[in-house]
Formats: structure tokens, C-alpha cells, sequence
């Protein structure tokens, strides 16, 4: 594919801790990486922002090898999205990209695609019935001439969208969630050298309840010679967990720890639990961000088995354990401390699984090569 001036077009809050804005920074920095201009759209928002972020580069761990033009986005209800959305299209006019792809803002894409530019949208979640949003999306999908109509994070996202809209399958693309590869496997926090010679399990991640840190908290107890690390939430989170942990001395909160430094919390750990309770129930559609970073951390993962799980996930790349049955988790995790041959080729075949599908250079090229196959 030749050299594409892409504008890449976003509501995400950045800087911040969002799962949304870690995954548009690190898309925008892979398309630049494959050769490509990329100047990213994200709304002003500084009250809403990461405070003391020098370098929003550096904050989110990735090359300074595409631009990021923020626009103004008033606090106004009703208004602000419309203000935002035809900021972007006016500077969408001035750069004259070949491609505009993004998320969330249907209106500018909606706008960019009625002033003859090539759009592509990506979707992970669905709209509202008769919202604004939905009779927008609807609109630009009906007056959308390409062969690639839409991006979405899961293949049952992509079902949906195909019945509710009747869009064709080759139409859209799934494009599951992605992660960064780390060039380290070995350094871990300077203040966890104590922790060398023990056994340790993992999480990171939002600490939220119906996140999994109950069934941590059980492991915990049942299994006093394991170190359990928690890396993430705000200080409520914390006081609610420790509460909730009591006496426990082999519960570590490392609280947020910046997205760049989180490699050091996996390479320290010995198994990584990712554990979402009733997923099938709360998320209609999930890509599992936190088990793909697991995956390519070389470290073996216990995963809580579910059917949206199992759509990117299998027995070859992790321990898949039911959420109800504590002993399986406990199971899981001894066979790990005892089994060395098994979880060696465990991580063998996650960190293979997940440098073929689940990259972020891996994920845009093949939303690329959607384009070019239906150009």
C-alpha cells in the first residue's frame, strides 16, 4: 500500500488513564509506524485531563511519529459535540487526507464523508435506538459508497451490526483489541526486589467492583505463600479493596501505575489472573485489552472462562477457569508453581497467538488491508 495521509479522528480524553485513549494514541503511532502521515483529532478538555503530563508521548509510552492537533469542544450541553465535530471537518478540509478513520464522533465522520473524503469508522459498542447518533450512523451507512463500511472490536459486535443495519459481512471488519509487545521481559519495580524469590500473581487493571478482585481476595487466603500484586485504581478504590482484604498481608497495592511502567509489574510476576465476573452478562461486547497485554508479557495467564472470552481466547494460550468454582482457580495456579513443561508451552503458544493477531502493528495493518482489498 502506498503512503496514506490519514486523520485520525477521536473523543477521548488526552491525556487520561481511558482504556479508549491508550488505544487510539498506540493505532495512531502503528499507522505511522507502517509508513503512513497520521494527525490525530482529540477534543480540549483540560479539566478532564491527566494532571502534570509533560510529554503526552511519553504518558502513553509511544514514538513522537504522528501529530496531535487538539480542537475546541465547549462545555456546553448539546453543543459541544456539534461544535467539535465541525471544528474537525474544517480542519479535515485544510489537511485533505486520503482516509479519515476513527471513533466515537459519528457527526464528523458523518460530515467528512458528505464532503466526498474517504471515511472508515470503528465501533465498539452499539448505538442507542432513534438516538441522534444512531440516525447519523445510519445515514452515513446508507450513503456510504466504499466496499469498507465499518470497523468493530468483537465478531459478535460485527453480528449485530450486519442484522440491525443490513450491512454485508465483507463489509466489515472485525478488528479485535490490541497491545504493545515489550522489548523487556526483565526488569521489574526498583521497590519489589524483595519479591525476587517468591511466587507471584498478577492483575492489572481497573479495581471496580465485578472486576475479579473478590475472587483474588479467596485466592489470597487460601494460597498464603503466593504474593498477590494489584496494580491499578484511585486511592477510594484502594481503601475499599484493603477494607475488603483485611488482614491480609500478602495483598500488594501498587495503585496506577503510568501505562509506560506497567511491563515492570507483569515481567515481576510469576502468573497473571484476568479474571471478569459474569462477563457474558455485563459486557455485550468485550475485547480483552488486559489478557492481550498478558499474552505478550511471556507469563503464563489464568482467565475466567466465558463464551465472549472464548471468541479471541483458548486453552492453547491460557488456564480458562469458571468464576463459581474457587478450587479451579486455586488448581490453576498450583499447576502452574509445579508444572514447569506446561506452563512453558503455554507461553509459548500466547506470546506467538498474540504477535500474530493481537498487536498493534498486526491490528492496523489488517484494517489497512480491509481498505485495499475493498478499495
Amino acid at each position: 500500500m502506498k503512503s496514506l495521509k490519514i486523520v485520525y479522528i477521536c473523543r477521548s480524553i488526552i491525556p487520561s488513564r481511558t482504556a479508549n485513549s491508550v488505544n487510539v494514541m498506540k493505532m495512531c503511532a502503528a499507522f505511522a509506524s507502517l509508513g503512513h502521515q497520521v494527525i490525530l483529532f482529540a477534543p480540549i478538555t483540560k479539566k478532564l485531563e491527566e494532571k502534570n503530563v509533560e510529554n503526552i508521548f511519553e504518558f502513553y509510552g509511544v514514538e513522537k511519529n504522528f501529530e496531535i492537533k487538539k480542537l475546541f469542544s465547549p462545555n456546553i450541553k448539546f453543543l459541544k459535540k456539534r461544535i467539535y465535530s465541525f471544528r474537525c471537518l474544517s480542519q479535515v478540509k485544510k489537511i485533505n487526507p486520503d482516509l479519515v478513520y476513527g471513533r466515537d464522533d459519528i457527526l464528523s465522520f458523518y460530515l467528512a464523508q458528505k464532503f466526498g473524503y474517504k471515511t472508515l469508522f470503528e465501533r465498539h459498542d452499539s448505538f442507542n435506538k432513534n438516538s441522534v447518533d444512531e440516525k447519523l450512523f445510519k445515514k452515513f451507512i446508507d450513503n456510504n459508497t466504499n466496499e469498507y463500511k465499518l470497523v468493530t472490536n468483537t465478531q459478535k459486535l460485527k453480528e449485530y451490526y450486519c442484522k440491525e443495519y443490513n450491512l454485508k459481512c465483507d463489509h466489515v471488519h472485525v478488528a479485535s483489541s490490541a497491545t504493545d509487545v515489550p522489548n523487556d521481559f526483565d526488569t521489574i519495580p526498583d521497590d519489589c526486589e524483595k519479591f525476587k524469590n517468591t511466587f507471584n500473581v498478577g492483575y492489572i487493571g481497573k479495581l471496580a467492583k465485578m472486576r475479579g478482585l473478590e475472587i483474588i481476595i479467596k485466592l489470597a487466603k487460601s494460597l498464603p505463600n503466593m504474593y498477590f500484586h494489584i496494580v491499578g485504581g484511585d486511592e477510594r478504590d484502594i481503601k475499599y479493596w484493603k477494607n475488603e482484604a483485611r488482614d491480609l498481608n500478602n495483598i500488594i497495592f501498587h495503585g496506577f501505575i503510568n501505562p509506560r511502567n506497567t511491563y515492570k509489574y507483569r515481567n515481576l510476576c510469576d502468573v497473571l489472573l484476568a479474571p471478569y465476573i459474569n462477563a457474558d452478562e455485563l459486557f455485550d461486547y468485550m475485547s480483552p485489552i488486559k489478557a492481550f497485554e498478558y499474552m505478550a508479557s511471556k507469563t503464563p495467564m489464568i482467565c475466567s472462562d466465558s463464551k465472549i472470552i472464548r471468541e479471541t481466547i483458548n486453552e492453547n494460550c491460557a488456564i480458562l477457569v469458571d468464576n463459581n468454582d474457587i478450587n479451579s482457580w486455586i488448581n490453576a495456579l498450583e499447576k502452574l508453581h509445579n508444572d514447569l513443561e506446561f506452563t512453558k508451552r503455554l507461553i509459548e503458544n500466547a506470546y506467538q497467538y498474540c504477535l500474530e493477531n493481537f498487536t498493534y502493528e498486526a491490528r492496523s495493518r489488517k484494517v489497512l488491508d480491509f481498505i485495499e482489498r475493498n478499495n
